[in-house]
């Protein structure tokens, strides 16, 4: 069965949203600054969606900061949230689940209007207020620092306290990530260094970070704050690999 949250555009739409790919929708809220919605539907029984909405702040030069750190080259066609936050929790606290809140059904007969009402005012009456209060690097920084960002937010984090020159915050957050591996960097075997492993030599990293992944990332930011210990420039990129 198709995805039926496709029948949530016009309500989104008339709100002031823009469709994007999959079950995504953005919007404008300050120079190089838009909010995400995200649907985020999850298939229930058969012949049913779980609606699980988060809301987000896209900011661009963090996340392009961000990709430059992690030598990010494919482009996706999701829109990638900088911070985040699910809509249920902003109704009814951080420990709310929506698991049954918003339930679309593919066969129902009013196609699932009531339910898309529901988000979009849910989203209308308190999702837009919290991303527009959030689009200042300070406001993006206080919240990757609670963890309301993507699971792997240090570079994000990191990006975002350079961009505001706090290059000390930002080597205090390498040193605290690096203290989670317990131990120094092992060589990865030839056999393994081209493939994409989670980890090596560790049943949980730190964000899922394998080590020799995180490495690169800190010397590339180490780098750039050594040359640019102010701000990156616009459209930055490392020099080293």
């Amino acid at each position: 069965m198709a995805n039926p949250t496709l029948k949530a555009r016009p309500e989104l739409v008339s709100d002031g949203w823009r469709k994007r790919a999959g079950a995504f929708y953005t919007r404008p809220l300050a120079p190089g600054v838009a909010g995400l919605l995200g649907l985020a539907p999850n298939r229930g029984l058969p012949y049913q969606w779980r609606l699980q909405p988060f809301v987000g702040v896209i900011h661009e030069r963090v996340n392009q900061v961000a990709g430059a750190l992690t030598d990010a080259t494919a482009k996706s066609p999701y829109p990638q949230a900088t911070i985040r936050q699910s809509l249920v929790g902003l109704l009814d606290g951080m420990d709310a689940q929506d698991r049954e809140r918003w339930v679309v059904a593919t066969e129902a007969p009013d196609g699932n209007e009531r339910v898309f009402r529901d988000v979009a005012a849910a989203v209308r009456d308190n999702g837009l207020s919290w991303m527009e209060e959030r689009t200042s690097l300070d406001a993006v920084v206080r919240e990757l620092r609670a963890g309301n960002g993507p699971v792997r937010l240090t570079p994000y984090l990191t990006a975002a306290l350079w961009l505001q020159g706090e290059v000390v915050a930002a080597e205090e957050r390498l040193t605290e990530i690096a203290a989670q591996f317990g131990g120094p960097a092992l060589q990865v075997p030839e056999p393994v260094r081209d493939l994409r492993v989670a980890s090596f030599a560790s049943s949980s990293p730190p964000e899922g970070w394998p080590r020799h992944a995180f490495d690169a990332f800190a010397a590339r930011l180490r780098e750039g704050m050594q040359r640019y210990p102010q701000c990156p420039p616009e459209r930055w990129q490392p020099r080293t690999g």
